[in-house]
């Protein structure tokens, strides 16, 4: 499982990320947040994820009562961690990711972003030590990510969150991947359908299920 996950992997979701943050710059009016978080994201896809996560918190320190920023604080430094082998570095990570969760879920509770974005964090423990952390975490992740679908049965990242750990589990036992094909397929409609009024409002993931599909052999 120490390959359940790798930052490239999710570079698709931040350049989704980046052609919605087109989208709002098109946008005449640009208040101090929009730029901000603008900046933000252009340091994450710059490879930069600790200054990213930096100015996501200064950002969520003025935004008092905005989740928002603190979401992209922990969920850059969550990714992060998958791209170090070094144990500290991860453990120094996580840490800082899982304050920002717990301070994002002070703001905003029962949030099926959140609960999801926090078993995704657990799952960073798995993955730089299976052995000590697999059995120690995986009820947990699957309980967060059950959770945060029963928040939100619509939300698309947890019902996927949910699933590819689920895979990365199977795969290391040497399990059958196609059974996880209906689920993965399942999220496309969900994807289709997000929406939010919301600015920045989490819309990312659907990049993930053409790679999820294939490594299941789905047809």
């Amino acid at each position: 499982m120490k390959n359940l996950i790798a930052f490239k992997q999710y570079l698709p979701y931040i350049y989704t990320l980046v052609f919605m943050l087109g989208l709002v710059g098109t946008v005449q009016s640009q208040n101090q947040y929009e730029s901000g978080m603008k900046k933000a994201f252009a340091l994450w896809t710059d490879a930069k994820p600790i200054e990213a996560s930096a100015l996501f918190e200064r950002i969520a320190q003025a935004e008092k009562d905005n989740w928002i920023p603190y979401y992209y604080a922990a969920n850059t430094l969550i990714i992060a961690s998958f791209e170090t082998k070094e144990t500290t570095t991860v453990n120094e990570l996580l840490k800082k990711a899982s304050s920002f969760i717990t301070k994002a879920h002070s703001l905003s509770p029962d949030n099926s972003e959140l609960t999801t974005l926090e078993g995704f964090m657990y799952t960073g423990y798995v993955a730089m030590d299976p052995a000590t952390y697999g059995m120690k975490y995986s009820n947990k992740i699957i309980n967060l990510h059950s959770k945060a679908i029963t928040l939100d049965p619509e939300n698309p990242r947890a019902q996927l969150n949910k699933t590819e750990y689920a895979m990365g589990a199977a795969r290391f036992f040497g399990e059958d991947m196609t059974k996880f094909c209906a689920s993965i397929k399942g999220t496309v409609p969900l994807f289709e359908n997000q929406k939010s009024p919301v600015p920045f409002y989490p819309q990312f993931g659907a990049d993930r299920i053409a790679s999820l599909l294939k490594q299941c052999n789905c047809k």
